[in-house]
């Protein structure tokens, strides 16, 4: 420990006490150590340990023997700072190492002060950091690298709508263009390195490519698929995808590059047009295609440069770049393909803007010039004739300018499309729709559009003409639905809502009174419930059919007038036969019984027929009474039953147990329509055959069904077994009467009790009606 009483050291025993701490420093440390004059003219000494020349004898030469001469003017700027603000020398600079070669140093040097603070000498050390620097300018030589590939990447994936990325080995995106950034609203730095939780795919949906990824890497081939995925900016997209494995030199997979495509659009196309589907068969071709030459095009390239390359094979672009002063251009061999030209043979701008169509030539030229000289953007669609195959194709043209790091021009780059078959669905839809639109106008139908969920009416201006409204003027759906009749108002309704709610076709008639003109028209609905973009809608056309229904019920009056007026005399007739019934019920009067038995027979079946008649008149005039009431329908079976086997002979009938179940109907009508259909079955299938009859309910509706083991109903027949007036021809039912009323009586019935009524039949195995009434219907 030092006396404080000890007088002061003397400026020697400084310089001492300095050069003895130098000297321990100098073994201790493996840095270079020296030391320099106050003005750094001398060096007095340098241990250069290897790194610098020795200075074993004070020089001062030391500049031009260690210092690196680019770095000169640097390092005497920092000396004389340094001087002038007596401060600590520290400065990173290059130097001539002992080899002659250029190497770095981190220099530093303290100033040595006397007692009157003035520099007496410096000390200093240099340590070697060539390694390090050398590292580091190749890291940024490599970043740089990096960034102008990163740059070459998105000239070409940028220029793409569709999606393009890579996977590694552990299902994280290692790779994204600007398209998949967007859709997901992310950053780079925000989504490469990450998995597909982390980017916001549902767990199925991740599991999904995970597994797909899995299978890859077991069998080494291509998967394709489809999926919906919520879209950031669009919402929610249809994609068509395919993974595509990444080989090695040595066949092992690597990565799992991807491509998708938004096929929306496309669906939308497919519920539109049919034919669309060719496009999604050449489609698959091509990928295979693609999928032989990715197989066959394996060579040792970074992974960025791999996975731009088979992303712009999957998605079978055609890739080009025009250099701005000479105007070179340049094309891969999908380019050349799509303008006719083979793969040996060049392609410049002129001859590619001679086979685009002299419609669009001008056009295209002046965009692309744009684009170039005024930094604009390219995006066209034209036809090209293929200059040898002539063959007519539709191009999507997509281009941006590139600017290299000072700013200036370096290549205006882009992709060229296939797009005849979307090209040509589109104008095909087009075409399809204006036929429509002609073919309404021609028949003078009117158009409307029910959005179900908001009910949204739109009609056009001949349906407006119908309802008496001007052809501007606004007509809601409550307005036109105001103008049915009162009485076919609740009818309507109900069909309206069956229509919405079961997607059951619409189709029915009814008449109504003009707003404007008050004028009474019949008019006939026919509509279904369609789906566009995921919102359904009613919609169909309406045609006027005045004439028709008046004359219809002209004849319907006169039906039922004639009918009344034979019903009379068939009474009174009736009567007069019963009476010789009972007179003629004498042994030797058997003869002219069974004549009158006939007679009876006879005009039984014609005041049937006529009942008939009165009742369609009755129905189709609105005057038909549904009189609802709650009653057990397995009494009303049961009824049948007793009658059935009491009247018919020549087959056997077969009915099933039934439960008691309770419906509220019109018992009368409901018992006409069983007795029918029974009468139907005896008519219409051979003597001795069986015809089994069953009433079952599943807690909703209870059904009722009439099986026979008839020759069976074609199906163009079946169509139309309920309508009016309708009848099965056939060589074995020209004997059968009738005039085709009967099922169409019990069609109606059955629909105004909210029921359904339906055939199953199959040539040869019979026929099997069905009819359901609902067991909560109340009216």
């Amino acid at each position: 420990m030092k006396n404080f009483h000890e007088p002061p050291a003397s400026g020697d025993q400084k310089v001492a006490t300095t050069e003895a701490r130098l000297k321990a420093l100098i073994e201790a440390t493996s840095d270079v150590v020296y030391s320099l004059s106050p003005d750094w003219r001398e060096m007095r000494e340098l241990d250069g340990r290897g790194f610098l020349k020795n200075a074993d004898t004070p020089t001062t030469n030391w500049r031009t023997d260690n210092l690196h001469p680019d770095d000169m003017d640097l390092i005497n700027s920092a000396i004389a700072e340094s001087i002038r603000k007596k401060k600590i020398f520290q400065l990173e600079h290059r130097v001539i190492r002992t080899d002659g070669t250029p190497g770095w140093t981190f220099s530093r040097a303290i100033p040595i002060l006397d007692e009157e603070g003035n520099i007496i000498e410096w000390f200093g050390t240099a340590k070697d950091i060539t390694q390090p620097k050398e590292a580091e300018e190749a890291l940024l030589k490599a970043k740089a690298q990096s960034d102008q590939q990163e740059r070459l990447y998105e000239t070409i994936t940028s220029s793409t709508p569709d999606l393009m990325y890579v996977f590694d080995l552990n299902y994280r995106f290692t790779y994204a263009n600007r398209a998949l950034l967007t859709m997901w609203g992310r950053t780079w730095e925000d989504s490469i390195g990450r998995g597909l939780l982390e980017l916001g795919y549902e767990p199925w949906h991740a599991e999904m490519h995970e597994r797909e990824i899995d299978e890859i890497k077991k069998t080494g081939l291509p998967i394709r698929g489809e999926v919906s995925f919520p879209h950031a900016v669009l919402g929610s997209r249809v994609y068509d995808y395919i993974f595509t494995p990444v080989f090695d030199e040595q066949g092992k997979i690597e990565a799992i590059a991807g491509a998708t495509r938004d096929v929306t659009d496309r669906k939308k196309w497919e519920e539109s047009l049919t034919e669309a589907n060719r496009e999604l068969s050449a489609t698959l071709k091509e990928v295979a295609k693609m999928n032989r030459e990715l197989v066959q095009a394996r060579e040792k390239i970074e992974e960025g440069q791999i996975a731009l390359r088979l992303a712009v094979s999957a998605a079978h672009f055609g890739t080009w770049y025009i250099h701005s002063v000479t105007r070179e251009f340049f094309t891969d061999t999908r380019s050349k393909e799509l303008f006719g030209y083979r793969e040996d043979e060049p392609l410049s701008l002129n001859r590619a803007l001679a086979q685009i169509t002299d419609e669009y030539r001008p056009s295209v030229t002046e965009q692309l010039e744009n684009a170039i000289y005024r930094n604009g953007h390219f995006d066209v669609t034209f036809p090209v004739t293929g200059f040898h195959d002539l063959h007519v194709r539709w191009l999507h043209a997509i281009g941006n300018l590139k600017a290299d790091s000072s700013g200036t021009f370096s290549v205006f780059t882009g992709v060229f499309m296939d797009v005849t078959g979307q090209h040509l669905a589109g104008a095909e839809i087009k075409r399809a729709e204006e036929s429509l639109r002609m073919a309404i106008d021609a028949a003078g139908l009117g158009t409307f559009q029910i959005e179900t969920d908001t009910r949204h009416f739109t009609a056009s201006a001949k349906l407006k003409e119908f309802y008496g409204f001007y052809p501007d003027e606004e007509m809601s759906f409550e307005a036109a639905f105001s103008r049915i009749l009162p009485e076919f108002r609740k009818p309507v309704m109900l069909h309206i809502d069956r229509t919405l709610s079961e997607g059951t076709r619409f189709d029915m008639e009814y008449p109504l009174t003009g707003f404007h003109d008050e004028k009474l028209r019949w008019v006939r609905t026919i509509g279904e419930v369609q789906q566009k973009d995921g919102i359904k809608f009613f919609t169909g056309v309406i045609h006027e059919i005045t004439e028709k229904k008046l004359d219809e019920i002209r004849k319907n009056d006169f039906i039922g007038m004639v009918s009344h007026e034979l019903k009379t005399p068939l009474t009174s007739i009736k009567g007069y036969v019963q009476l010789m019934q009972l007179k003629l019920s004498q042994p030797e009067n058997e003869v002219y019984l069974r004549i009158m038995e006939k007679a009876d027979l006879q005009i039984n079946k014609m005041t049937a027929m006529i009942n008939g008649f009165l009742n369609v008149s009755r129905l189709e005039s609105g005057k038909i009474h549904i009189d609802r009431r709650l009653f057990d329908l397995a009494l009303l079976i049961r009824e049948a039953e007793e009658e059935a086997l009491a009247t018919v002979n020549s087959h056997m009938l077969v009915f099933a147990p039934v439960q008691s179940v309770a419906v509220s109907a019109d018992r009368d009508k409901i018992g006409h329509v069983i007795h029918n259909l029974i009468s139907n079955a005896v008519k219409y299938s051979p003597s001795g055959s069986s015809i089994r009859i069953s009433c079952t309910s599943d807690g909703e509706f209870a059904y009722v069904s009439v099986k026979d083991q008839g020759k069976g109903i074609k199906p163009e027949d079946a169509v139309h077994i309920f309508d009016r007036y309708y009848r099965v021809e056939s060589e074995d039912t020209h004997s059968i009467s009738g005039f085709g009323i009967g099922l169409y009586l019990c069609s109606e019935i059955i629909s105004r009790h909210q029921g359904h009524i339906s055939v199953k039949s199959a040539i040869g195995a019979g026929s099997e009606f069905t009819f359901s009434l609902p067991l909560n219907s109340v009216e």
